[in-house]
């Protein structure tokens, strides 16, 4: 099947001594550079790699999305994409062996993205729903559309212009802040660090819980309102407010 993508950037060799995180140990490999054209139409996305950090940014207009890969190996250089399309879905995969990939990808119009990598952060705007982990790395969200799910085993996850039903925030060891700009549920989970929570004015159903830390409330709390806020953390402070104006 002929293949849908076509190469738009010069590849550029970053040089050796570059660092891979690989699933068992650091190796030093080679880096390069490249870029990509998908023409097709692009309806999601979704993230299957290990290794490597994954930045989308959505609503950038026009009819073509790009990604550019930093791609760093030890021993053959990988050829060819590593990236390809499925049923409209766009699928950032991985590059094998002692190899590492990271994407940065602009898409013209809100897409849902899903998935998952085990090394690495994650940086998504101007989405639409979202689903996605890692097990080491960060979260970064801004304006998503649609409802949120996501983890991390280590890591801190930040999000703002959450317009979505409800967002599902959890992390083991990480800060985790939020600004929703809907009335909606939040439930936000971390082990290891403080949350901190934005929301509109509306009434709230709030459970808040940490062991080591105080609890600043600044919502209404009304055990009958239409929206929750679950907020725990083992060791770390608390922060429940209302947003400006």
């Amino acid at each position: 099947m002929r293949r849908q993508v076509r190469f738009i950037g010069a590849v550029a060799l970053v040089g050796i001594g570059a660092v891979t995180v690989g699933a068992c140990s650091l190796v030093a490999g080679t880096t390069f550079t490249d870029d990509a054209a998908v023409s097709q139409k692009i309806t999601s996305v979704r993230v299957d790699t290990r290794d490597g950090a994954v930045t989308v940014h959505g609503g950038k207009g026009g009819d073509t999305v790009s990604v550019h890969r930093s791609v760093t190996y030890r021993g053959d250089r990988p050829q060819g994409p590593s990236h390809r399309v499925e049923g409209g879905t766009l699928v950032l995969g991985g590059c094998g062996d002692e190899c590492s990939v990271s994407y940065t990808v602009d898409l013209p119009g809100t897409v849902p993205v899903t998935g998952e990598t085990t090394n690495g952060a994650l940086k998504l705007s101007s989405v639409g729903a979202v689903k996605v982990s890692t097990s080491s790395g960060s979260i970064d969200l801004d304006q998503v559309s649609g409802a949120v799910d996501v983890r991390t085993t280590n890591g801190a996850v930040t999000g703002k212009g959450l317009a979505g039903s409800r967002t599902a925030v959890e992390t083991s060891n990480g800060r985790i802040d939020l600004t929703t700009t809907t009335p909606q549920d939040v439930r936000a989970k971390t082990s290891n660090g403080a949350i901190a929570v934005t929301v509109p004015d509306a009434h709230y159903r709030v459970s808040a819980d940490t062991d080591n830390g105080a609890k600043k409330i600044g919502v209404t709390q009304d055990p009958a309102g239409r929206y929750r806020l679950d907020l725990t953390t083992s060791n770390g402070e608390i922060t429940a407010e209302k947003a400006a104006g």
